[in-house]
C-alpha cells in the first residue's frame, strides 16, 4: 500500500460507567469510519487505557477487575464494529493475561474483526503491545504511579496490516529515543502513540512527536485523551492536541486542546517514508557502538 487513510479519534471524559465508555467510543469511531467529507480511513486509533477512565492516580481503589483478557467482552465488540464498518481498530485498554499479569497494552483487530498478532524482533507472535516505560511521578499536581498497576512489556513489537508496517509506543514511552530507534530497525513505516498525557507535557507534546517522526523517519499518529476526568477525589484536564506528523517532521493535522469528541482525517503517502531516508540516510550513519556503550553505562547507572 503506497497510501493510508487513517482516523485519529481524541477521546476521553470517562467514567466509571465502562458500558456508557464503550458507547461513546462506538459512536466515535463510526463517525471516523463514515466521515461525510472525506474517503472512509482505511484504520481508526484511539488512545491509551481508554475504555476506563485513567485510573493510576491513586493506589486507595483496587481497578484490577477493569482488567480483561485478549480475547474478551472489549475486545469482542471491537471487532464486530471492525467487522460492520470494514475497519481496522487499534485502541489501549487495561489487559490481563491467561497468567493474571496486568499491563498497559495496544490491541489491534483488521478491518474483518480479527484480533491481530503482533511480532517481536526474533519474530515471535505477541497479542498485544505492552506498556514498557511505566511512570511513576509527579505530573501535572497529579501523582501517576503505573507501576504498581501494571507489568512493563517484555519488549517492542511491530504489527502488519493493510500492507504497512506498525510500531507503537504508549504516552510515556513516547520520551525514550531508543524505542523509537528500534521501531525504525524493525522496520516500521508508522508509529502509532497510544497516549492518556496531562499537565506541563502539553507545551512540548507536539515538537517531541515532531522530533521523534523526524529522527526515526516514520509518519506518527498520536491519539491522545482529552477533556476533564473526576476518579479517586481528583479531578484531571487531559491535554489532547492528538495529531499526525509525516517523515520530516511536519504536522500534517492537529486537534484542539482538552476537548473531547474530536476526529483528525489524515492521509499519508508512504512513499515520503522511502523518498526521505534516501535523501537524509540517518539509519546509514548510526553509530551502533556508541548504542552499545550508552547501554553499557545506563545498567551501570
Amino acid at each position: 500500500m503506497s497510501r493510508l487513510r487513517a482516523a485519529v479519534v481524541q477521546a476521553g471524559e470517562c467514567t466509571e460507567d465502562r458500558g456508557k465508555n464503550l458507547d461513546v467510543l462506538e459512536g466515535l469511531v463510526r463517525a471516523a469510519a463514515r466521515p461525510a467529507d472525506a474517503p472512509a480511513p482505511d484504520l481508526v486509533l484511539l488512545p491509551e487505557l481508554i475504555t476506563t477512565p485513567y485510573f493510576c492516580t491513586s493506589r486507595a481503589a483496587d481497578r484490577s477487575g477493569w482488567a480483561q483478557e485478549l480475547p474478551g467482552p472489549t475486545t469482542e465488540r471491537f471487532s464486530a464494529l471492525a467487522a460492520e464498518l470494514g475497519v481496522a481498530i487499534v485502541w489501549g485498554m487495561y489487559e490481563r493475561t491467561a497468567a493474571d499479569v496486568l499491563h498497559n497494552s495496544a490491541v489491534a483487530v483488521d478491518a474483518s474483526g480479527r484480533l491481530l498478532a503482533w511480532t517481536d524482533a526474533d519474530g515471535n507472535p505477541r497479542p498485544a503491545y505492552r506498556k514498557l516505560s511505566l511512570p511513576a511521578n509527579h505530573v501535572g499536581g497529579v501523582d501517576v504511579d503505573e507501576k504498581f498497576f501494571f507489568t512493563p512489556g517484555q519488549s517492542p513489537v511491530v504489527l502488519d496490516l493493510l500492507g504497512v508496517r506498525f510500531a507503537a509506543v504508549i504516552c510515556y514511552d513516547r520520551s525514550f529515543p531508543e524505542h523509537w530507534a528500534l521501531a525504525r530497525a524493525m522496520g516500521a513505516d508508522v508509529v502509532l502513540a497510544v497516549v492518556s498525557s496531562l499537565g506541563n507535557r502539553e507545551e512540548l507534546f507536539t515538537t517531541e512527536l515532531q522530533v521523534r517522526a523526524m529522527e526515526s523517519q516514520v509518519f506518527v499518529l498520536a491519539a491522545n485523551r482529552a477533556g476533564v476526568e473526576h476518579l479517586n477525589g481528583t479531578s484531571v484536564s487531559y491535554f489532547g492536541r492528538s495529531c499526525a506528523v509525516d517523515p520530516t517532521g511536519a504536522v500534517l493535522a492537529q486537534a484542539p486542546a482538552h476537548e473531547a469528541g474530536h476526529v483528525l482525517q489524515v492521509d499519508l503517502d508512504l512513499d515520503l517514508v522511502r523518498s526521505t531516508r534516501a535523501r537524509f540516510p540517518l539509519l546509514r550513519d548510526r553509530r551502533p557502538d556508541v548504542v552499545d556503550l550508552l547501554a553499557r553505562l545506563t545498567a551501570r547507572s
